[in-house]
């Protein structure tokens, strides 16, 4: 039996109120606009649901409340005005990594570097972001992660920036050194959550793929490789990267600990905490 749209979208909203209060209606128009394979804008133009829209509804519903992502279930996230296809096995956007991509613009411009590499290129959304914003632009991704990599393409080809992108996979940016590949800024928004920190995650971050969280005994872990590997390409260049407020102390003691000709910058997120480090070398 058909049921008023209006009265499925606040019974919806009320149910998700009860783990997510804060994003309920947003929600609750997302996944009606994904059962219906429509905009979210479309829905408020229908006035009845079919019975079996509204049965994929609930099953949909038991999936969050069951703590999984709403992105794993509708499959894409918005990142900086762009929509990236997301699944299981890649970790979702975050409004946060915003601020990554305004201090890579930022760098890309006062220097003049346009041979970027990025270290855990996920979904793909930091290099795909930039490659839309810069004409000029080269990037080198990198990922351990087939999944991601396979995603990250396929999302460079709808946003129509695959020539500017090349991926490759392997840890850190092992690809690129083998490769002789040459590069002038590094991005990368690493694993850096500790183990005394999972216990305080929501459920649904758990549910992300634990490689692209996990930062060892004390979140510092891919920044104490990364910096060793630095330590020897002896070039001029700009390193920018996502960090954890927990740990910005620690991770500029081993960026000290490696370097002494470098110029070090730290830039706030919308709360006022520590979340992207800006690494000159002179």
């Amino acid at each position: 039996m058909a049921q008023a749209l209006r009265e499925v979208l606040i019974w919806l909203k009320k149910e998700i109120e009860k783990f997510n209060p804060e994003s309920a209606w947003l929600e609750a128009e997302l996944l009606i606009a994904f059962v219906l394979n429509k905009e979210r804008a479309f829905i408020y133009t229908i006035d009845f649901l079919e019975e079996e829209k509204i049965e994929e509804i609930k099953r949909l519903l038991d999936l969050r409340k069951k703590g999984i992502p709403l992105n794993y279930i509708i499959k894409k996230k918005e990142f900086y005005n762009t929509e990236f296809f997301i699944e299981k096995g890649v970790l979702i956007p975050r409004n946060e990594t915003e601020i990554l991509i305004e201090v890579a613009k930022d760098s890309i411009l006062r220097e003049g570097y346009y041979r970027v590499a990025e270290v855990g290129v996920g979904s793909g959304n930091i290099s795909i972001t930039l490659a839309k914003e810069f004409e000029n632009i080269k990037i080198y991704a990198c990922d351990i992660s087939p999944k991601a990599i396979k995603i990250a393409r396929f999302n460079a080809e709808i946003n129509k920036v695959s020539d500017k992108i090349e991926f490759f996979y392997g840890p850190f940016i092992y690809p690129l050194i083998y490769r002789n590949i040459d590069f002038e800024i590094l991005l990368s928004n690493p694993p850096y959550v500790a183990p005394y920190e999972f216990p305080f995650l929501q459920k649904e971050v758990k549910r992300e793929p634990w490689e692209a969280l996990y930062g060892g005994w004390d979140g510092c872990e891919f920044y104490r490789t990364l910096f060793k590997i630095l330590k020897d390409k002896g070039k001029k260049f700009v390193a920018i990267l996502e960090i954890s407020p927990f740990i910005y102390k620690k991770v500029l003691n081993i960026v000290k600990r490696f370097f002494n000709n470098v110029i070090v910058e730290s830039f706030e997120d919308s709360l006022g905490y520590k979340r992207v480090l800006r690494v000159v070398w002179q």
